[in-house]
């Protein structure tokens, strides 16, 4: 059994791989700037406490910048 890959398929999964790390660390930079511009709101603090509707605020904030990253990644990549 000799499979052989194409040999574009290694530029593939590093281009994968690099976006995802990217997307990562831009996703954790949004939250981080949005902390800073909101500094009145102790988000991390209510969200250790188990406040609800924080984290379902939070959890839209990253949804919505995936969707952003995802928009820029997508036009980079022509797909």
């Amino acid at each position: 059994m000799n499979m052989h890959l194409p040999e574009y398929f290694l530029g593939d999964i590093t281009a994968t791989v690099a976006f995802g790390i990217l997307t990562i660390l831009l996703v954790v930079m949004g939250y981080k700037v949005f902390d800073k511009l909101t500094p009145k709101l102790p988000f991390d603090e209510t969200l250790k406490s188990g406040n609800v509707a924080v984290a379902i605020v939070i959890g839209s904030l990253i949804l919505g910048i995936c969707h952003v990253i995802a928009s820029v990644v997508s036009a980079i990549l022509g797909a």
